[in-house]
């Protein structure tokens, strides 16, 4: 399986910042996190956690998946809910995630409510890919799924789809109304010791 390195996601977040015409002093102050902690990310001398991951897509206005390569152990016992309407929200390019259950401080999986409102790929922001498997179940409407090596799928309201995200894949609304999913993330389990502490 193709993994995204610490080095290739270092590199995604520096041009994300650099095409919005942000400084790291810029991200600093919108994220809480140190420059100098913002500086070991951009050149890959450390590892993202998932929840800086998430602080950092929110505000490039990018989706999270692209920063995710890694996984840790996985405590047990633990649950988490988001209660209706008070997931953190992100819209990007035709495009409305609301994380669902993020309270983990370890995990392997991401939660999402989408709701896709673009028309066209270039509404959409194009093609995208990253690490893991990715779940979709349409909770409404109709959605238009356009992958690499697949004729172009439409799901309706109870239609499920689980496929490698490494494979480029694009979502466009399809019908009258916008389309809502249920969407998993499923982040592989990276062996390498490359990179350093986690942030």
């Amino acid at each position: 399986m193709t993994r995204v390195s610490v080095h290739e996601i270092a590199a995604q977040i520096r041009d994300y910042r650099k095409k919005q015409g942000l400084t790291l002093q810029d991200i600093s102050e919108m994220s809480g996190l140190s420059v100098s902690t913002l500086s070991k990310i951009e050149n890959g001398k450390t590892r993202l956690t998932l929840d800086t991951a998430l602080v950092l897509a929110g505000i490039l206005k990018v989706p999270v998946t692209g920063f995710l390569a890694e996984d840790v152990v996985r405590p047990t016992a633990r649950r988490s809910i988001t209660r209706a309407g008070e997931g953190v929200v992100h819209d990007v390019n035709g495009l409305r995630f609301e994380v669902l259950c993020a309270d983990f401080k370890e995990k392997r999986n991401f939660f999402w409510r989408v709701t896709v409102s673009a028309r066209s790929l270039d509404e959409g922001g194009g093609w995208r890919s990253h690490p893991g498997e990715e779940f979709l179940s349409v909770i409404s409407g109709t959605l238009e799924l356009h992958t690499e090596h697949y004729e172009t799928v439409r799901l309706g309201a109870g239609d499920s789809i689980l496929f490698d995200a490494t494979m480029r894949h694009a979502y466009v609304a399809a019908g009258e109304g916008d389309a809502v999913l249920l969407m998993s993330n499923t982040i592989p389990l990276d062996t390498s010791e490359e990179g350093g502490e986690a942030v």
